[in-house]
Protein backbone atom coordinates (compact mmCIF):
# COMPACT_ATOMS: atom_id res chain seq x y z
CA UNK A 1 0.00 0.00 0.00
CA UNK A 2 1.67 3.11 -1.35
CA UNK A 3 0.02 6.29 0.16
CA UNK A 4 0.92 9.88 0.42
CA UNK A 5 0.31 10.22 4.22
CA UNK A 6 -0.83 12.95 6.18
CA UNK A 7 -2.10 15.11 3.33
CA UNK A 8 -5.35 16.39 2.31
CA UNK A 9 -6.69 16.77 -1.50
CA UNK A 10 -5.42 20.13 -1.29
CA UNK A 11 -2.04 18.92 -0.79
CA UNK A 12 -1.91 20.71 2.61
CA UNK A 13 -0.18 19.08 5.24
CA UNK A 14 -1.94 17.60 8.04
CA UNK A 15 0.77 15.80 10.50
CA UNK A 16 1.04 17.13 13.83
CA UNK A 17 4.02 19.10 12.88
CA UNK A 18 5.33 20.07 9.06
CA UNK A 19 8.52 18.62 9.31
CA UNK A 20 9.72 19.58 5.73
CA UNK A 21 9.26 23.51 6.60
CA UNK A 22 10.55 23.08 10.06
CA UNK A 23 13.74 21.62 8.86
CA UNK A 24 14.27 23.69 5.53
CA UNK A 25 14.31 26.99 8.15
CA UNK A 26 16.84 25.16 10.61
CA UNK A 27 19.12 23.38 8.57
CA UNK A 28 19.52 25.89 5.84
CA UNK A 29 21.21 26.18 3.63
CA UNK A 30 21.71 22.20 3.41
CA UNK A 31 18.35 22.08 2.49
CA UNK A 32 18.63 18.67 0.68
CA UNK A 33 19.76 17.29 4.20
CA UNK A 34 16.42 18.54 5.73
CA UNK A 35 14.68 16.82 2.67
CA UNK A 36 15.69 13.64 3.74
CA UNK A 37 15.24 14.59 7.62
CA UNK A 38 11.84 15.68 7.06
CA UNK A 39 11.38 12.20 4.98
CA UNK A 40 12.54 10.05 8.03
CA UNK A 41 10.46 11.90 10.85
CA UNK A 42 7.12 11.66 8.65
CA UNK A 43 7.88 7.83 7.96
CA UNK A 44 8.73 7.03 12.17
CA UNK A 45 6.08 9.37 13.45
CA UNK A 46 3.83 6.17 13.84
CA UNK A 47 5.83 4.64 16.05
CA UNK A 48 6.25 7.17 18.26
CA UNK A 49 3.14 6.13 20.60
CA UNK A 50 4.64 2.79 21.75
CA UNK A 51 7.32 4.33 23.85
CA UNK A 52 5.89 4.66 27.05
CA UNK A 53 7.79 7.01 29.94
CA UNK A 54 10.61 7.42 30.69
CA UNK A 55 12.20 7.45 27.41
CA UNK A 56 15.57 7.65 26.88
CA UNK A 57 16.65 9.69 23.38
CA UNK A 58 19.92 7.73 22.43
CA UNK A 59 21.98 9.54 20.42
CA UNK A 60 20.15 13.11 21.08
CA UNK A 61 22.18 15.61 19.13
CA UNK A 62 20.91 19.23 20.19
CA UNK A 63 17.10 17.99 20.63
CA UNK A 64 15.91 19.19 17.60
CA UNK A 65 14.23 16.04 16.32
CA UNK A 66 12.62 15.53 19.83
CA UNK A 67 11.56 19.11 19.47
CA UNK A 68 9.61 18.27 16.43
CA UNK A 69 8.95 14.50 16.43
CA UNK A 70 7.81 14.37 20.12
CA UNK A 71 6.55 18.02 21.24
CA UNK A 72 7.40 17.57 24.50
CA UNK A 73 10.45 17.17 27.28
CA UNK A 74 11.99 13.87 27.74
CA UNK A 75 13.56 12.32 31.12
CA UNK A 76 16.87 11.44 29.20
CA UNK A 77 19.00 12.56 26.60
CA UNK A 78 22.60 10.89 25.77
CA UNK A 79 25.19 11.97 23.51
CA UNK A 80 28.92 11.54 22.96
CA UNK A 81 29.68 14.99 21.59
CA UNK A 82 29.99 17.73 24.35
CA UNK A 83 28.98 20.17 22.00
CA UNK A 84 25.86 17.92 21.28
CA UNK A 85 24.91 17.21 25.18
CA UNK A 86 26.17 21.47 25.89
CA UNK A 87 23.07 22.21 22.86
CA UNK A 88 20.83 19.91 24.23
CA UNK A 89 20.75 21.16 27.98
CA UNK A 90 19.69 24.41 26.32
CA UNK A 91 17.30 23.11 24.38
CA UNK A 92 15.22 22.42 26.81
CA UNK A 93 13.38 19.07 26.02
CA UNK A 94 15.41 16.57 28.21
CA UNK A 95 15.13 16.39 31.94
CA UNK A 96 18.42 14.77 32.24
CA UNK A 97 21.20 15.09 29.75
CA UNK A 98 24.26 12.60 29.90
CA UNK A 99 27.42 12.39 28.16
CA UNK A 100 29.02 8.87 27.31
CA UNK A 101 29.13 6.10 25.60
CA UNK A 102 26.17 4.62 24.31
CA UNK A 103 27.42 1.01 25.50
CA UNK A 104 27.32 1.62 29.16
CA UNK A 105 24.57 4.05 30.05
CA UNK A 106 23.91 5.10 33.50
CA UNK A 107 20.79 3.93 34.41
CA UNK A 108 19.15 1.01 36.37
CA UNK A 109 18.16 -2.55 34.80
CA UNK A 110 14.42 -2.12 33.39
CA UNK A 111 14.14 1.13 33.90
CA UNK A 112 13.08 2.86 31.19
CA UNK A 113 9.66 2.28 29.67
CA UNK A 114 11.07 3.46 25.54
CA UNK A 115 14.74 3.48 23.92
CA UNK A 116 14.43 6.19 20.96
CA UNK A 117 17.42 6.51 18.42
CA UNK A 118 17.47 8.22 15.19
CA UNK A 119 19.91 7.65 12.94
CA UNK A 120 23.04 6.67 15.47
CA UNK A 121 23.14 2.40 15.08
CA UNK A 122 25.36 3.06 11.90
CA UNK A 123 27.46 5.15 14.22
CA UNK A 124 27.91 1.81 16.79
CA UNK A 125 30.45 -0.59 16.08
CA UNK A 126 29.69 -2.94 18.57
CA UNK A 127 25.84 -3.84 17.64
CA UNK A 128 25.46 -6.81 19.44
CA UNK A 129 26.56 -5.17 22.60
CA UNK A 130 24.40 -2.24 22.07
CA UNK A 131 21.46 -3.77 21.32
CA UNK A 132 21.88 -5.79 24.97
CA UNK A 133 22.99 -2.63 26.46
CA UNK A 134 18.98 -0.89 25.49
CA UNK A 135 17.88 -4.61 26.57
CA UNK A 136 19.13 -4.57 29.56
CA UNK A 137 18.01 -0.90 30.93
CA UNK A 138 14.47 -1.68 29.15
CA UNK A 139 12.00 -2.95 31.61
CA UNK A 140 9.52 -5.99 30.42
CA UNK A 141 7.33 -4.85 27.67
CA UNK A 142 9.77 -1.30 27.04
CA UNK A 143 10.24 -0.83 23.32
CA UNK A 144 13.08 0.41 21.00
CA UNK A 145 12.29 2.23 18.28
CA UNK A 146 15.17 3.37 15.98
CA UNK A 147 16.00 4.47 12.27
CA UNK A 148 19.16 3.50 10.75
CA UNK A 149 20.37 2.93 7.00
CA UNK A 150 20.22 -0.47 5.54
CA UNK A 151 22.80 -2.56 3.13
CA UNK A 152 20.57 -1.23 0.02
CA UNK A 153 22.14 2.65 1.00
CA UNK A 154 25.11 2.05 -1.04
CA UNK A 155 23.30 0.33 -4.24
CA UNK A 156 20.37 3.21 -4.01
CA UNK A 157 22.99 6.29 -3.42
CA UNK A 158 23.10 7.51 -7.11
CA UNK A 159 26.44 8.50 -7.14
CA UNK A 160 27.72 4.69 -6.35
CA UNK A 161 25.17 3.53 -8.42
CA UNK A 162 26.36 5.61 -11.24
CA UNK A 163 30.04 4.36 -10.66
CA UNK A 164 28.36 0.76 -10.59
CA UNK A 165 26.77 1.14 -13.81
CA UNK A 166 30.05 2.44 -15.72
CA UNK A 167 32.06 -0.45 -14.40
CA UNK A 168 34.75 2.10 -12.21
CA UNK A 169 34.09 -0.18 -9.57
CA UNK A 170 37.73 0.91 -7.66
CA UNK A 171 36.49 4.30 -7.56
CA UNK A 172 33.17 3.30 -6.43
CA UNK A 173 34.91 1.24 -3.71
CA UNK A 174 36.91 4.93 -2.92
CA UNK A 175 33.90 7.31 -2.71
CA UNK A 176 32.19 4.36 -0.28
CA UNK A 177 35.17 4.42 1.76
CA UNK A 178 35.41 8.38 1.54
CA UNK A 179 31.55 8.38 2.75
CA UNK A 180 31.74 6.16 5.51
CA UNK A 181 34.95 7.66 6.70
CA UNK A 182 32.96 11.52 6.69
CA UNK A 183 30.11 10.33 8.60
CA UNK A 184 31.26 7.00 10.66
CA UNK A 185 29.01 4.82 9.50
CA UNK A 186 30.92 1.46 10.57
CA UNK A 187 27.61 -0.55 11.16
CA UNK A 188 25.30 -0.94 8.52
CA UNK A 189 23.06 -4.47 8.86
CA UNK A 190 19.80 -5.65 7.56
CA UNK A 191 16.58 -6.29 9.19
CA UNK A 192 17.60 -10.03 9.17
CA UNK A 193 20.64 -8.97 11.51
CA UNK A 194 18.86 -6.94 13.92
CA UNK A 195 16.09 -9.52 13.88
CA UNK A 196 18.88 -12.37 15.09
CA UNK A 197 20.50 -9.26 17.62
CA UNK A 198 17.27 -8.55 19.13
CA UNK A 199 16.44 -12.34 19.92
CA UNK A 200 19.81 -12.83 21.33
CA UNK A 201 18.89 -10.48 23.86
CA UNK A 202 15.23 -11.31 25.08
CA UNK A 203 13.83 -8.78 22.70
CA UNK A 204 10.88 -9.47 19.67
CA UNK A 205 11.42 -7.15 16.28
CA UNK A 206 7.80 -5.60 16.47
CA UNK A 207 7.47 -3.62 13.68
CA UNK A 208 9.25 -3.12 10.36
CA UNK A 209 9.52 -0.35 7.83
CA UNK A 210 11.86 0.95 4.93
CA UNK A 211 12.18 4.20 3.88
CA UNK A 212 14.48 6.60 2.11
CA UNK A 213 13.58 4.94 -1.72
CA UNK A 214 15.10 5.76 -4.96
CA UNK A 215 13.13 8.63 -5.91
CA UNK A 216 14.06 10.09 -2.56
CA UNK A 217 17.91 9.72 -3.27
CA UNK A 218 18.04 11.11 -6.36
CA UNK A 219 16.81 14.09 -4.74
CA UNK A 220 18.87 14.32 -1.60
CA UNK A 221 22.17 12.73 -3.00
CA UNK A 222 22.70 13.53 -6.68
CA UNK A 223 24.24 16.35 -6.26
CA UNK A 224 25.50 17.26 -3.01
CA UNK A 225 27.27 14.05 -2.60
CA UNK A 226 30.69 14.97 -4.39
CA UNK A 227 30.98 18.48 -2.49
CA UNK A 228 31.43 15.83 0.68
CA UNK A 229 35.22 14.67 -0.74
CA UNK A 230 36.07 18.14 -1.79
CA UNK A 231 35.43 20.35 1.38
CA UNK A 232 33.71 19.43 4.91
CA UNK A 233 30.22 19.52 4.83
CA UNK A 234 28.11 21.32 4.97
CA UNK A 235 28.74 22.90 1.52
CA UNK A 236 26.02 22.89 -0.96
CA UNK A 237 26.72 23.08 -4.62
CA UNK A 238 23.25 23.59 -6.02
CA UNK A 239 21.02 26.84 -6.23
CA UNK A 240 24.17 29.20 -6.09
CA UNK A 241 24.87 27.01 -2.91
CA UNK A 242 28.87 28.89 -2.63
CA UNK A 243 27.20 32.41 -2.81
CA UNK A 244 24.56 31.09 -0.05
CA UNK A 245 27.09 29.37 1.86
CA UNK A 246 29.41 32.23 2.06
CA UNK A 247 26.61 35.01 2.64
CA UNK A 248 25.13 32.83 5.48
CA UNK A 249 28.12 31.82 7.20
CA UNK A 250 30.02 35.40 7.00
CA UNK A 251 26.86 37.49 7.72
CA UNK A 252 24.33 34.80 9.11
CA UNK A 253 22.18 35.86 6.25
CA UNK A 254 18.75 34.52 6.18
CA UNK A 255 16.84 33.50 2.56
CA UNK A 256 13.71 35.27 1.91
CA UNK A 257 10.55 33.65 2.63
CA UNK A 258 9.78 32.92 -0.43
CA UNK A 259 13.21 30.90 -1.34
CA UNK A 260 11.96 28.31 1.85
CA UNK A 261 9.06 28.26 -0.50
CA UNK A 262 10.28 27.46 -3.62
CA UNK A 263 11.99 24.51 -1.66
CA UNK A 264 8.77 23.50 0.11
CA UNK A 265 6.84 23.10 -3.20
CA UNK A 266 9.32 21.43 -5.04
CA UNK A 267 9.90 18.42 -2.48
CA UNK A 268 6.65 18.47 -0.17
CA UNK A 269 5.23 15.63 -1.90
CA UNK A 270 8.48 13.39 -2.38
CA UNK A 271 9.06 13.72 1.63
CA UNK A 272 5.53 13.03 3.13
CA UNK A 273 5.17 10.18 1.58
CA UNK A 274 5.00 6.44 2.75
CA UNK A 275 5.31 3.18 1.70
CA UNK A 276 4.38 0.83 3.76
CA UNK A 277 5.17 -2.87 1.92
CA UNK A 278 8.11 -1.53 -0.09
CA UNK A 279 11.32 -3.78 0.03
CA UNK A 280 13.63 -1.16 -1.09
CA UNK A 281 14.82 1.55 1.26
CA UNK A 282 18.09 3.33 1.45
CA UNK A 283 17.36 3.59 5.57
CA UNK A 284 14.75 1.53 8.07
CA UNK A 285 12.76 1.71 10.69
CA UNK A 286 13.18 -1.20 13.84
CA UNK A 287 10.53 -1.23 16.55
CA UNK A 288 11.58 -4.08 19.29
CA UNK A 289 9.01 -4.79 22.22
CA UNK A 290 11.28 -6.51 25.44
CA UNK A 291 10.33 -9.91 26.43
Amino acid sequence: MSEVANMTSQGAVTAKTDYLRALLEAYYPRHFFAVFRAHELHNVEPFIDRLADPILDLGCGDGLIVKLLFQRKLEYGMDLSEKAIQRAKQSGYYQTVFHGDAHHMPLEDNSLGGVFSNCVLEHISDMPGQIAEVSRVLRPGGVFVATCLTPQYYDLNPVFHSLDNSGSQWLRQRMIEAENKLHHHVSVYSVEDYRRFFEQTGMELEAHQYYAPPELLNVTHRWDTPSKYLLPPPFPITHHGWLIWYLYARYGWRPRPDVIDQFYSEYEKLVYHRDLETQVGAAQILVARKR
